[in-house]
C-alpha cells in the first residue's frame, strides 16, 4: 500500500469518528421525541376544545330555530283563529249591525198537516239583508223571506215491530218512550188486535193535566208536545206479515201527515241517541262526513249499508234496517210514486219480512240511488246493527260481516280497511247514532249511563268521568239476567277481561252525546 493510500484511510477515519462524536445520545433522542409528542398532542387538544366550542354554537344555533319556529307556528294558528272568529262564513266581517239579524228560522215545509212548533236558533253568521243563512262552507240555504218562528230541522223515527221477542215488545216501547223516544220524535207503528198493539202511558202535558190518549193525531198546537205518537195500522191496509204495503202505506202517512226532512225507520230493538242523529241530518255536520249534504229536496238514503252475496242481474246494496236508514222527503215522495203493485204485493215471504230489500231494489233500478257511505273520516261506522258490547268485541254473526266483502263495486275501494268491520275503539264514531238488539233493560241501562257521562262533559269534564266510576256506574246499571239483555246481546265482560274493558270504556265516554247546541236541535220541536 503506497503512502498516498495509507493518508486517504486515515482522513475517512478521522471523518467517522468527528461523526460519532457529534451524535446525540440516545436519552437525548427519547427526550426529544417525548417534547414533539406533547406538542402534538396539545395541538391535537386545542383543536378539539375549537370544534367542541363550534359543535356546542351550532346545536344552540338549532336549537333557537326550533323554538323560533314553534312560537311562530303557534302564533299563526292564534291569529288565524282570531280571524276566523271575526269573520262570517261567507268571508264578511261580523259587525255590530249584523247581530240583531243573528237569529232566524226556516219556513215549514209546505203542504204539512202538520203543526210543527216554532222556535229561532241562533245561526253562526248573517248578511243584513235577511237572504242567505250559512250553516258551513259547503251548505247554504236560501231563504226569500226571513220570518220569526219557524223550525229548523224537521224529521221523524219510525218505530216498527221487531219480529224479535214480540212479547216483549211494551216494555221495550215503554223503555223508548222514557229514554230516546221524545227526543227523537218517535212514532210507534201498531197493528190494533195484534200482539204488536200498544197504548203509551198517561203523559203530563206543560199545564200539569194528564193525557190518557194512546193515538196522539192531533193538530192542535199542542200535538207536537206529545212525541212519542202512535201511528195505528188497520189490518185492510197491511197485516203484520204483509211489511211490504205496510211500508208504502206507512211513508205516505208521513208525508201527509207530518211532511219532515228526514224519516229515520228502526225497529223496537233499535236504540237510537238522538243528539248524534241530529248531528247527522244537519248541514252543519256534513263538512265532517266528506263534504257530504244531505238535503231535503235531494235523493238521500243513508245507513249502514250491506251487500247481498252471488248477486244475479241487478247488483246492488241495501242499508241495515236493524241499524236504521234515512229517507230524505224527496225519496219518500218518489217511493210514493213508484212502488208499483207487483212490488207491494210480492209474495215471497222473505221479501215481506224484509220490505227494506225492496226499497233498495227500487231505488237502485230507478234511480240508480245506492246507499251512503255512512262511516266518519277514520273509517268508524255509525250506525249499527247488533249491541253495544258485540260490536265493541267484534263478535257479530258470520252472516253480517260477509256482507261487508263486496261493497267496494258500490261504495268505492277501500284502501285502510277493505269495509271490514274493526274491533275496539275503531268500531264506533264518537258521533255513533244507533245500535240494534237492545232490550228494554240495556235501554234504561245505556241511556242512563251515556247520559251521566255526558252530563259530567257538559260540566267541563273532558272524558266525562274517570274510567273507574264509569266502570262501577256500569257494572251497577247493566242487566244481569239473559231475559233482560235478550237471545242477541252479550253480557258485559269479565272484570279480567282488562283489555276488553278498555276498548268498551272508551268508547262509552266517546259516544255519550258532549254538544249542548245538538241537544237543542233535538228540542227544538218541543
Amino acid at each position: 500500500m503506497s503512502e498516498n493510500e495509507i493518508n486517504q484511510r486515515r482522513g475517512r477515519n478521522d471523518i467517522v469518528a468527528r461523526n460519532k462524536k457529534k451524535r446525540p445520545s440516545s436519552s437525548f433522542s427519547t427526550a426529544a421525541a417525548a417534547a414533539a409528542d406533547k406538542k402534538e398532542s396539545m395541538m391535537l387538544s386545542s383543536m378539539k376544545r375549537r370544534t367542541q366550542v363550534k359543535m356546542k354554537h351550532h346545536r344552540r344555533y338549532f336549537n333557537s330555530c326550533i323554538v323560533i319556529f314553534i312560537v311562530a307556528s303557534i302564533l299563526i294558528f292564534f291569529l288565524l283563529f282570531f280571524y276566523s272568529m271575526t269573520k262570517g262564513h261567507d268571508g264578511t266581517h261580523a259587525d255590530s249591525s249584523s247581530i240583531s239579524d243573528r237569529f232566524v228560522t226556516k219556513q215549514p215545509p209546505t203542504g204539512s198537516s202538520f203543526p210543527w212548533p216554532t222556535r229561532t236558533r241562533r245561526r253562526r253568521n248573517a248578511t243584513t239583508d235577511g237572504a242567505t243563512v250559512s250553516y258551513n262552507d259547503n251548505a247554504t240555504i236560501k231563504h226569500s223571506q226571513m220570518q220569526n218562528h219557524q223550525p229548523l230541522l224537521k224529521f221523524v223515527t219510525v218505530v216498527l215491530p221487531s219480529v224479535v221477542n214480540p212479547k216483549g215488545r211494551t216494555k221495550r216501547l215503554d223503555a223508548i218512550t222514557s229514554t230516546w223516544g221524545p227526543m227523537s220524535h218517535a212514532i210507534y207503528v201498531t197493528h190494533p188486535r195484534s200482539d204488536s198493539d200498544y197504548s203509551l202511558p198517561p203523559r203530563r202535558n206543560s199545564m200539569g193535566n194528564t193525557n190518557t190518549s194512546s193515538h196522539s193525531t192531533s193538530t192542535s198546537s199542542t200535538a207536537a208536545t206529545t212525541f212519542p205518537q202512535i201511528m195505528p195500522i188497520d189490518a185492510s191496509i197491511a197485516t203484520e206479515e204483509e211489511g211490504i204495503p205496510r211500508l208504502k202505506h206507512i211513508i205516505n202517512q208521513i208525508v201527509q201527515q207530518y211532511n219532515p226532512d228526514f224519516a229515520f225507520f228502526v225497529n223496537d230493538h233499535t236504540f237510537v241517541i238522538p243528539q248524534h242523529l241530529c248531528y247527522f241530518l244537519t248541514a252543519t255536520a256534513t263538512t265532517a262526513r266528506h263534504g257530504l249534504v244531505l238535503r231535503p229536496d235531494q235523493h238521500v238514503y243513508a245507513g249502514h249499508a250491506l251487500r247481498p252475496k252471488n248477486q244475479k242481474g241487478l247488483k246492488y246494496a241495501f242499508n241495515s234496517g236493524a241499524s236504521g236508514y234515512i229517507l230524505s222527503r224527496k225519496t219518500m215522495q218518489f217511493l210514493m210514486e213508484h212502488l208499483n203493485d207487483d212490488e207491494i204485493h210480492n209474495r215471497r215471504k222473505w221479501l215481506q219480512g224484509n220490505p227494506g230489500l225492496v226499497i233498495a231494489q227500487c231505488l237502485k233500478e230507478k234511480l240508480g240511488l245506492d246507499p251512503i257511505d255512512t262511516r266518519d273520516d277514520m273509517k268508524r261506522h255509525v250506525f249499527h246493527a247488533f249491541g253495544l258490547i258485540r260490536v265493541v268485541k267484534k263478535e257479530m254473526d258470520d252472516w253480517y260481516e260477509k256482507k261487508h266483502e263486496d261493497l267496494y263495486e258500490i261504495l268505492g275501494e277501500d284502501v285502510m280497511y277493505g269495509h271490514e268491520l274493526q274491533k275496539g275503539t275503531l268500531c264506533c264514531s264518537p258521533k255513533t247514532v244507533s245500535f240494534h238488539y237492545v232490550e228494554w233493560a240495556e235501554t234504561l241501562a245505556l241511556w242512563e249511563i251515556l247520559m251521566h257521562v255526558s252530563q259530567r262533559k257538559k260540566q267541563g269534564d273532558e272524558h266525562g268521568m274517570t274510567r273507574d266510576e264509569l266502570q262501577q256506574l256500569m257494572l251497577k246499571k247493566w242487566p244481569t239476567e239473559k231475559k233482560d239483555i235478550g237471545g242477541y246481546s252479550h253480557n258485559l265482560p269479565p272484570l279480567v277481561k282488562r283489555d276488553v274493558w278498555d276498548d268498551l270504556l272508551n268508547v262509552v265516554m266517546s259516544i255519550a252525546p258532549s254538544s249542548q247546541e245538538n241537544e237543542e236541535l233535538c228540542m227544538l220541536n218541543y
